[in-house]
């Protein structure tokens, strides 16, 4: 029992040589709705020092958010004494929910002690002008955004909008022409009064595209605008085959292509040149790799015949070439094949390289 009695009182001393010095009343604070449009905000932590030493801020170290800025007393802080950490937000381009924390890093009895706070909200941001909202404009027209990307499977059909606002200072009116086969719209604003707002609402069929890898079609609308009656508006996929219908079974007795190299640097050449080179693919899958695609970055790269099928543990020559002519400084080209492997249905294969003119006969 004696033993039992000086061991709690060996512990009990030593909890109490740990005791920080600062006690806050608060530990986190909840700005709750910070408006965007009132400008900064700020709070006090207020604290006392409860310890029977001076003590000292010596820093405060919050890698959160640059929005943040502290204040605090510079000098000692004496026993018994009061004191505050008056941290500043400013919500200036921030929107949504936050939670930043911070240290308070004091110096007590020759030792740096943390303390941790928080600060947490919600940044209600400003209410954007129509121009800062629609900001691209083509004629009359403004528009959130008049391109549209994804990422797609073959059988996938999406609906979608884009939306648009008559920055002009008469009527203006909208007519979908000229649709590609995978593109149907199914509302478009027929007409605006100057300074309102439409849409045009349209699917896309990835199936009736009939394609693979990067595919790139245009949505035209024919208006009234004087400037420019035709507005373009920009639908870029990536498809791919339909991986989340195959079974477990398929799945495991997936095809995989494989290159070892995937990149070739012909270090430094001259323009004008043709430069070749041949990567190899391996299908190191269970069962057959289809290539159902080839597509290059530019016209100036092609590829020799590619075939088209591999079986399990079948390799295949890829020859790029490069047709270097009026092509000046760093280059970089790209070979895609589009594939069936489900882990890799797109693999990149690159050359790159320095061109520089053939230097003259002195």
């Amino acid at each position: 029992m004696r033993k039992i009695f000086f061991l709690i009182t060996f512990l009990s001393i030593s909890s109490l040589s740990f005791t920080q010095s600062l006690k806050f009343v608060e530990t986190t604070h909840e700005f709750y709705h910070v408006h965007e449009v009132n400008g900064t905000v700020e709070h006090q932590f207020i604290f006392t020092n409860i310890s029977p030493n001076d003590v000292k801020i010596k820093t405060i170290v919050s890698n959160a958010c640059p929005c943040l800025s502290f204040t605090w007393k510079q000098g000692d802080i004496a026993s018994k004494a009061k004191g505050n950490v008056t941290v500043t937000l400013n919500p200036s381009n921030r929107r949504g929910m936050f939670s930043f924390p911070f240290t308070v890093v004091v110096e007590e009895n020759k030792k740096e002690v943390n303390y941790d706070l928080v600060v947490k909200g919600y940044i209600v941001p400003k209410p954007q002008t129509k121009e800062e909202e629609y900001s691209m404009k083509e004629g009359n027209l403004r528009y959130k955004t008049n391109q549209k990307k994804y990422i797609m499977h073959r059988e996938e059909v999406l609906t979608d909008t884009f939306h648009f606002y008559n920055d002009w200072g008469t009527t203006m009116t909208f007519k979908a022409v000229d649709l590609s086969p995978s593109i149907k719209v199914s509302y478009i604003t027929p007409s605006l009064e100057p300074k309102e707002e439409g849409v045009v609402v349209f699917t896309y069929d990835a199936n009736v595209k009939n394609d693979w890898g990067n595919v790139f079609d245009r949505l035209f609308v024919e208006t009234s605008d004087t400037i420019r009656n035709r507005k373009t508006f920009y639908i870029i996929a990536e498809i791919y085959d339909n991986f989340g219908a195959w079974t477990e079974e398929e799945m495991k007795n997936a095809p995989h292509i494989y290159s070892e190299q995937t990149e070739y640097d012909f270090g430094v050449d001259t323009v004008g040149k043709t430069i070749t080179h041949v990567f190899t693919i391996k299908n190191i899958g269970k069962s057959n790799l289809l290539i159902r695609k080839v597509k290059t970055s530019c016209g100036c790269t092609t590829l020799q015949q590619i075939k088209t099928e591999l079986e399990p543990g079948e390799t295949a020559p890829v020859e790029v070439v490069f047709r270097t002519y009026g092509k000046r400084g760093r280059q970089l080209r790209n070979i895609d094949l589009i594939t069936n492997d489900p882990d890799q249905p797109k693999i990149s294969l690159f050359i790159k390289g320095d061109l520089i003119d053939v230097p003259a006969n002195r």
